[in-house]
């Protein structure tokens, strides 16, 4: 078994003593509601005592594209790695991209819109994943000072799960469990009790083996069916639980509403993916105002109102009557998986002449050490370690360099990945710009051009060519369908990960002839193909061959007349 961390705005977390085991993460992609009160140009994840080669996955498909991450080494026994979103500036100052303000509550289920760059309902799309648990996270969203910076706006409420790996031991199975804490807050605790907000926690009833990407790892829309699922293709029954989550200062473990933990899970196939929502809504019941303690700790079937009465200094509340669940304020989306395959980062961020690069993990998951290749042209100053798969340097070059890695681990099959690599010159920017990658599946079937980086608004044309016996057929990002055209045009938005999907196009075979027939063959594989004759190369002239097929292990086989002059024979799709 090969555990990995793959977090989003994770929380590391202490294990009991009692408790056998290594905390580990989980695949994480969040949304989360803008609710400041103002416009905001970014968001900021900062990770206590890890180093910037832990970060793996950042999900940059959002207004603000590739995160930059910094580390700060200036205590070095506490690193910290700064992970951070942030709107480029047009040529007259103003900034490229914001988060708006919501016009009013938005719904749990309308996580799709927060990627679209159409839309700004007020809310976004962030992921961060990372090989070692940090002791602490804070996160921010970004809000611009009279000056024209961006400062950190007030922290987000909003938690992420972290998962307890318990290899197997003397017979049994591995099993892991799913736990939260409120997050952090900024300054000390003026009370007792920090913060309430509720948690509706939402668990699939089963497992699968099928592969999670970051970007799958959204909202559920039912207005949209065939929107990305954080299910991971589980069945639709699922079990829900609301909890309240509150730490308790004055004791070490937080109290029983500070660590929410759920039961353990058998992985009993060894390589099943445990997929979780959390929702995270603000409480607005009634609160002890002497310590800060939530006095309601359970909501009705109606996700709203509280349940049963409770007492505090003389005042009783029924909470029956009072709603208590207040707005919602985002969501995350978790997998975990205990032996994931080896894998490529999405993108990697720009660079500035004679400023250091953040060493930066391109391969991850699988079993090292990894066989990489690459191909292409680095920036001078800067190198891939082709074993351990990290990135790292001071590029002495500016410009914009394009390559392509290829990894494995020697178990499956590789996987390959072309990077658009910017270099500003020393003290300069480079204008708003997004994005674009191809890939082809399966990998030996043709070629794709079209990759770079392009200024926003800037026409972008990506091409497919097959090799032979393999045809095109669509360009899909993250899934969904894009183009049935092998060249394929759009306006720069946001960063595009296309794939070209191509199909093996099945051979005809002579197999035999005679005076009087042709025999011919073609694979039994060949699904929707039938065979065609014509008695020119006029496009309009063929019909589907009458004469019957028969099967001869692997392949059709079919005899052809010869009487009355020639023909021409293909395999076709009527």
């Amino acid at each position: 078994m090969k555990p990995s961390t793959l977090l989003a705005m994770a929380l590391a977390l202490s294990l009991p003593a009692a408790r056998a085991g290594i905390a580990y993460g989980s695949i994480n992609n969040f949304d989360t509601v803008n609710d400041t009160g103002v416009e905001c140009h970014g968001f900021e994840i900062e990770l206590d005592d890890i180093h910037s080669t832990a970060i793996t996955y950042t999900y940059s498909y959002n207004h603000y594209g590739v995160p930059r991450i910094s580390e700060d080494n200036s205590d070095p026994l506490h690193p910290k790695v700064r992970v951070r979103y942030e709107s480029a500036k047009n040529a007259d100052g103003s900034w490229a991209a914001f988060t708006a303000v919501p016009a009013g509550p938005i719904a749990p289920t309308q996580g799709h819109q927060f990627t679209n760059p159409s839309v700004n309902f007020g809310g976004e799309h962030f992921g961060v994943g990372y090989t070692a648990n940090p002791t602490a996270v804070r996160y921010h969203w970004l809000v611009a000072d009279p000056g024209g910076s961006l400062v950190l706006g007030p922290a987000v409420l909003v938690s992420t799960p972290t998962f307890v790996y318990v290899p197997p031991a003397g017979g049994g199975v591995p099993q892991v469990q799913a736990a939260i804490v409120p997050p952090p807050v900024p300054k000390p605790p003026a009370l007792e009790f920090g913060p309430p907000l509720w948690v509706k926690e939402i668990r699939t009833t089963s497992h699968n083996t099928n592969e999670v990407r970051l970007r799958d790892l959204v909202s559920d829309d039912p207005a949209f069916p065939g929107d990305k699922s954080w299910r991971n293709g589980e069945p639709d029954e699922v079990e829900t639980e609301w909890q309240l989550m509150q730490t308790d200062y004055r004791k070490a473990d937080g109290g029983k509403n500070g660590r929410l933990e759920a039961a353990a899970e058998e992985l009993s196939h060894g390589d099943d993916v445990v997929t979780r929502r959390y929702e995270f809504y603000k409480y607005v019941g009634p609160v002890d105002g002497e310590s800060g303690e939530a006095l309601a700790e359970s909501v009705a079937p109606d996700g709203i109102h509280g349940v049963g009465t409770v007492s505090a200094h003389g005042t009783s509340y029924d909470l029956a009557g009072l709603e208590v669940v207040g707005i919602y304020l985002g969501a995350q989306m978790s997998a975990f998986d205990a032996d994931p395959s080896v894998g490529l980062i999405d993108h990697v961020q720009d660079g500035e002449v004679n400023v250091a690069y953040p060493a930066r993990t391109v391969a991850i998951g699988g079993s090292r050490p990894f066989r990489l290749t690459i191909d292409g042209v680095l920036p001078k100053g800067m190198e891939l370690d082709l074993v351990t798969g990290i990135l790292s340097g001071t590029p002495s070059e500016s410009g914009t360099f394009t390559f392509s890695i290829a990894a494995d681990d020697g178990t499956i099959p590789s996987k390959k990945k072309t990077y658009t690599f910017n270099v500003a010159e020393a003290g300069a920017d480079i204008p708003p710009h997004a994005l674009v990658d191809t890939a082809v599946s399966p990998l030996e079937a043709g070629t794709t051009a079209g990759d770079g980086s392009y200024e926003t608004g800037a026409g972008v044309t990506v091409t497919a060519n097959a090799k032979p016996g393999y045809a095109f057929v669509k360009w899909t990002d993250n899934g969904a369908p894009a183009s049935a055209a092998s060249s394929y045009s759009f306006a720069s938005g946001i960063n595009r990960s296309l794939v070209a999907h191509f199909v093996a196009v099945p051979s005809l075979t002579l197999v035999a002839s005679t005076p009087a027939h042709l025999t011919v063959s073609w694979p039994t594989n060949a699904v929707g193909y039938v065979l065609q004759r014509a008695a020119t190369l006029d496009g309009n002239a063929w019909s589907n061959a009458g004469e019957a097929v028969r099967i001869s292990g692997t392949l059709y086989e079919a005899d052809i007349p010869v009487a009355g002059g020639g023909a021409f024979l293909r395999l076709g799709k009527p």
